[in-house]
């Protein structure tokens, strides 16, 4: 009699939905809505979405991103969430859980169109991951990297909680990123329970839409 297969590890939140938003897993026809998202925005974006030549971002590289971040979700590594109006569908940004911060820890991201900044959209759909990454992956350190002059994620950052922790010389994270220092930001499990995103309403739901507790 053959041994009976291990349990499926518990199904990471495929979609989740807060007050004013819905977060959800990328699908193919999200690349043109992200493009529009990332070239209405012009140089508000920049510090995610610089090219060398100025030029726009073709759809195909927008499409090759979708199709990364998807395999990667799916794959239980990194998770990069889509962030939509409910009533329109109209994309507002990205936020990701990424697992370059090292054991037991995963690394926020985010970013916002130009034109839905200043109305706190940022603070709401990082405190969701916030609120995942405690409570369902169970993490013990998160951390918020940004470029010195990008006020708006630090902002976010202490709005959440997170402490300064200093100033890394010279580098570079992703391939598209441009070189240069880093401000670090982390949040620490013990710390969690006195923030706002564990305050923040949320449901969760998993791969096949069900609800999850």
């Amino acid at each position: 009699m053959s041994a009976p297969s291990p349990a499926a590890a518990p199904c990471a939140p495929y979609q989740m939905r807060t007050s004013r938003l819905v977060l959800r897993c990328l699908e193919p026809d999200d690349a043109v809505r992200r493009q529009e998202a990332v070239d209405s925005s012009g140089a508000h974006l920049d510090f995610m979405f610089r090219q060398p030549d100025g030029r726009p971002i073709p759809l195909e590289t927008h499409v090759a991103s979708v199709r990364k971040s998807r395999g990667s979700f799916d794959l239980d590594q990194d998770r990069f969430y889509g962030v939509f109006e409910p009533g329109t569908g109209r994309m507002l940004g990205e936020t990701g859980l990424l697992r370059r911060a090292g054991i037991g820890a995963l690394e926020l991201s985010y970013w916002l169109r130009r034109d839905a900044a200043g109305q706190g959209f940022a603070t709401e759909m990082a405190s969701a991951l916030v609120k995942t990454a405690f409570e369902f992956d169970q993490v013990k350190r998160m951390d918020v990297m940004c470029a010195p002059d990008n006020t708006r994620s630090a902002a976010v950052a202490r709005r959440l909680g997170f402490t300064f922790e200093g100033r890394l010389r010279d580098r570079q994270l992703a391939p598209y990123h441009e070189r240069g220092d880093l401000l670090c930001f982390t949040l620490l499990a013990a710390e969690y329970p006195h923030t706002p995103a564990r305050q923040l309403a949320v449901q969760c739901f998993d791969f096949l839409g069900r609800p999850l507790p």
